[in-house]
């Protein structure tokens, strides 16, 4: 049977040869990005087919159609956009929390929910300050005068905290036991990001999908920010209700699974 072809040149390079090595290296660094994953090497092949689907669904189909008329559409773009980056960041920091923070949950003895709180409080901090240079540079910048919608803006802040702490500590516990989540949350997060209004206005999407108002917390929480800091418009209570509520529910779910299930990450961490 004749060698692979790989094989029959890997042959005739001398075995001390260093691209030998960085070739053998180069294999065992690809595959151990996958080595844990219940479907291994498919998530290669996964991962840029599904990118490419929705890339070309948003570009081709819906950008165009929702971006027309959108007025100083940097500010409306960074109005969305730091909201969500504050959710990526904490949900991928309680994402790896157990495996960063073994250390002291094993020699300190500290509250595991104590970590979460100090990592969530962490982001915030930094979330705060985009939020302030927000405000500056809608006022002093683009002229935008603020109304009595802008008091309801810590009630935002507290909803998106929620929500991303609660799914944060969910995935944490769901790392435990399935170690390629990191994958399926790529794609999750792609398809979230897409979908949430950040490019377009959200109420459009709520008109044609009427059920994201309660599957997609990111619809409604969007509209509500652009509501108090893009159009100065009254805030929708009824978004307000549901998306804050939506976060509390995330965040006990998020509390009950983390205590119930904290001691599984000793043991398999």
């Amino acid at each position: 049977m004749a060698k692979p072809l790989k094989d029959r040149i890997l042959n005739l390079i001398p075995e001390s040869n260093r691209f030998e090595l960085i070739w053998k290296l180069a294999q065992v660094d690809f595959k151990k990005r996958y080595y844990n994953d219940r479907l291994g090497l498919l998530w290669a092949l996964l991962n840029p087919i599904l990118r490419v689907t929705v890339y070309y669904y948003v570009f081709t189909i819906v950008f165009e159609v929702m971006t027309r008329g959108i007025e100083n559409y940097g500010l409306f773009l960074f109005t969305g956009l730091i909201f969500w980056m504050f959710f990526i960041e904490t949900s991928r920091k309680c994402l790896s929390i157990f495996k960063n923070k073994l250390y002291l949950i094993l020699n300190i003895q500290v509250n595991v929910i104590d970590l979460f709180t100090s990592l969530g409080l962490a982001s915030l901090f930094g979330f705060l300050f985009n939020v302030l240079a927000l405000v500056l540079i809608s006022v002093l910048v683009f002229g935008i005068t603020y109304g009595t919608s802008i008091l309801f803006l810590p009630i935002l802040i507290i909803t998106i905290w929620l929500i991303a702490m609660g799914f944060g500590m969910i995935i944490s516990v769901i790392n435990i036991y399935i170690k390629d989540i990191s994958h399926l949350l790529d794609l999750v997060f792609l398809l979230g990001f897409w979908s949430s209004g950040i490019f377009f206005r959200g109420e459009e999407f709520i008109e044609k999908y009427p059920a994201l108002m309660v599957l997609h917390p990111f619809v409604g929480l969007i509209i509500n920010v652009r509501n108090a800091l893009y159009y100065n418009k009254p805030i929708d209570v009824t978004l307000l209700a549901i998306n804050l509520t939506q976060g509390i529910i995330l965040y006990v779910i998020g509390l009950y699974l983390v205590n119930q299930h904290k001691h599984m990450a000793v043991e398999k961490l």
